[in-house]
């Protein structure tokens, strides 16, 4: 491991050697840009950040000043997911007080990191260009600006995932068994914090086993593989022991799979949060609210939820809900199965149409979020034509994560931690499409045949 620490620290120092003075200057000046935007939101955060970000509040600052995962008052505490509030109190332990702003500080820094490791997947996939423009997307994409304006749980995430992605593909370049450990602890700690990321970080071991398997062997894959799962259960493993003894069952890291499968599956409702919500406060409260309104937002939801768990009285509440959702799942298969297909069309269409916050709420930012994804798709395709294991490896999270929003909820928030992945193979489409149009106006120019290559700065 300390050969590995010193071959990183090795390749941080060879920065301007590598890659040329110019591109060191370009990109910090991306890292300015960055720290700019998001050190704004420190000092002007987010004026209602929502339900969720109280939620991380409390639980941060309860494990800070109590030592307990949530104040007395809050209910369902394990529906949600450890990593975020982990991390938050360990900034409130190591700045000595319990302060909002030192959670938008530590997230400013992670975003800055983050546009560190898309600059290098960038390089990887195609060019010190390619870098810079993906560094430069992911340092002005709104969302996770906004974001970082409120304590939520996906900020950590915008670096731990594309940083366990890279550290997966430098794994399988060095092939050495202790390279994988890096990956594993990185998919690991997306999992702690996202727990819908447990099945990416399964995903990516299995790819590695076959990766291995048909390079080396299988006794050689075996190695790689159990490695990168001792890595990938270490910040996992804690949680789910903590689990079995509060809530005296196995459960790997957060409950509330059941209530989004209920929502997800709720087809009057079209599997949309709000107008489950809706609903429920007409069935039980005799109220019409509109979706999205400001009178339905202050609705407190648990109460509404633990109505409809009442039918199974027996279970815990998420299991009760997430009964219901299999019920309601299963019926909508075998009654409606056009309706049913064509509502988990409109959740994935709701998933990927925008992102979160106002700026992306515009015409103008629904737009450039979809040419976002065109180019990233398009770059999808130009990896796989290239180079498909690195393709798989991009891939995987995005499909993966697009599967469960499919099936449970499907709110534009579980695009934003995959866009460090999609914003990189954009610019690979963008990159490459402009070299390709140089090349072909030099040739026309030359009379010759065009080059080949992708731009360089």
């Amino acid at each position: 491991m300390s050969n590995l620490l010193a071959s990183a620290s090795e390749r941080i120092r060879t920065i301007p050697e590598r890659h040329g003075r110019r591109t060191v200057v370009i990109l910090a000046l991306i890292l300015v840009v960055g720290f700019v935007l998001r050190a704004d939101r420190v000092v002007n955060p987010i004026g209602l950040p929502g339900d969720d970000a109280a939620a991380y509040t409390n639980l941060a600052t309860s494990l800070y000043e109590d030592g307990a995962y949530g104040t007395p008052d809050f209910q369902n505490t394990s529906d949600w997911s450890p990593g975020a509030p982990l991390l938050y109190a360990a900034s409130f332990y190591a700045t000595g007080g319990a302060r909002e702003g030192t959670v938008r500080i530590l997230n400013t820094i992670l975003g800055c990191l983050g546009i560190l490791v898309v600059f290098a997947l960038g390089v990887r996939l195609a060019s010190r260009a390619t870098g810079l423009v993906a560094a430069a997307g992911v340092a002005i994409y709104p969302p996770f600006i906004h974001s970082t304006g409120a304590i939520l749980s996906e900020p950590p995430a915008f670096f731990t995932l594309p940083a366990a992605v890279l550290a997966f593909l430098w794994a399988d370049e060095r092939r050495q068994p202790a390279a994988w450990l890096l990956p594993g602890l990185l998919f690991g700690l997306t999992a702690l914090i996202r727990p819908e990321y447990l099945l990416v970080g399964v995903a990516f071991a299995v790819l590695a086993l076959v990766r291995e398997w048909r390079r080396r062997g299988w006794r050689s894959g075996a190695a790689v593989t159990a490695l990168l799962v001792l890595a990938f259960l270490l910040p996992v493993v804690p949680w789910t022991v903590r689990n079995y003894i509060v809530l005296d069952r196995f459960v790997p890291l957060s409950t509330g799979g059941g209530k989004a499968l209920y929502v997800g599956s709720f087809l009057p409702a079209d599997g949309d949060y709000q107008r489950v919500k809706a609903i429920l406060v007409k069935r039980y409260l005799g109220r019409d609210l509109e979706p999205g309104s400001a009178a339905l937002d202050a609705v407190d939801p648990v109460p509404l939820f633990n109505r409809v768990a009442v039918r199974y009285p027996d279970l815990p509440r998420d299991s009760a809900l997430g009964k219901i959702g299999k019920q309601n799942l299963r019926d909508e298969i075998e009654n409606h199965p056009l309706d049913y297909g064509a509502m988990l069309a409109r959740k994935v269409a709701r998933m990927w149409g925008t992102g979160v916050g106002p700026a992306m709420d515009s015409t103008l930012g629904r737009i450039a979020q979809r040419l976002l994804l065109a180019f990233g798709l398009a770059g999808l395709a130009l990896l796989a034509w290239r180079r498909r294991w690195e393709a798989i490896a991009f891939a995987i999270p995005i499909a993966t994560i697009t599967a469960v929003a499919a099936v449970s909820l499907a709110a534009n928030r579980r695009n934003e931690i995959l866009m460090t992945l999609v914003i990189p193979l954009a610019a690979v489409a963008l990159t490459t499409g402009i070299g390709w149009i140089r090349a072909r106006s030099g040739a026309r120019r030359s009379g010759g045949a065009p080059a080949q290559g992708g731009a360089q700065p």
